[in-house]
C-alpha cells in the first residue's frame, strides 16, 4: 500500500500539475466574464461541457481563438475572457497554465445568468388638492361702535343707558 501511495505522489510531483478548488464565476448574458488566473506565455482555456473543448490557446505569447472572436486574451494582464455570454456558456472550465517550470491547472464553474431588470413601481400620481378659497370674514362684534349713536349697540341702546344712569343717580341721591 505504501508503494502505491509513493508512486502516486512521485507521478504528481513529476508531472508538476497542481490543481485548485473550483472557483465560481458569475456572468450576465450579453456581457463579458474574465477568468482570474493569468497566462503570460503559454496556456490553454478549455470548456469541459460535452467533452473537453479548447476554446483559447496561448503559445509563446501568441493567442489563438477557437470561438469566432468570443474568447479574448489580454497580453498585458494575461487574463482570458469570454465576451457576449450566452446561457449555454455556463459550465465547467479549466485553465492550464504552462508559464512556469510546473504546470498549474485551475478549474472554474461559470454561471451565465439572464440579466435582471430592476423596475420601480410607478409613483402614484398626485395632484395638488385644490379646495375652494377660504374667505375669512368675521361678523361684527356686538360691542362694536357704530357711526349712528342712536342705533342699538349690543343688548343696550343709548336710551337704555340713560335710563340706567338716571335710576342709579336717583337711588344714590
Amino acid at each position: 500500500m505504501r508503494i502505491i501511495i509513493s508512486i502516486a505522489l512521485l507521478l504528481m510531483i513529476g508531472l508538476g500539475v497542481s490543481s485548485a478548488q473550483n472557483v465560481v464565476l458569475n456572468g450576465v448574458v450579453g456581457q463579458s466574464v474574465a477568468f482570474p488566473d493569468a497566462v503570460k506565455i503559454s496556456g490553454t482555456l478549455i470548456h469541459k461541457n460535452d467533452g473537453p473543448q479548447t476554446i483559447g490557446d496561448v503559445k509563446d505569447g501568441q493567442f489563438t481563438d477557437f470561438t469566432e472572436g468570443r474568447v479574448q486574451w489580454n497580453s498585458s494582464t494575461g487574463l482570458f475572457s469570454i465576451a457576449g455570454l450566452k446561457l449555454n456558456d455556463s459550465g465547467m472550465y479549466a485553465l492550464l497554465n504552462n508559464d512556469a517550470e510546473r504546470r498549474k491547472l485551475y478549474q472554474y464553474q461559470m454561471d451565465a445568468n439572464a440579466p435582471v431588470e430592476l423596475t420601480t413601481p410607478p409613483s402614484p400620481k398626485t395632484s395638488p388638492k385644490t379646495s375652494p378659497p377660504v374667505e375669512l370674514t368675521t361678523p361684527p362684534s356686538p360691542m362694536t361702535s357704530r357711526a349712528d349713536p342712536l342705533k342699538p349697540v349690543g343688548m343696550f341702546s343709548i336710551v337704555n343707558c340713560v335710563l340706567v344712569v338716571c335710576a342709579v343717580l336717583g337711588y344714590l341721591g
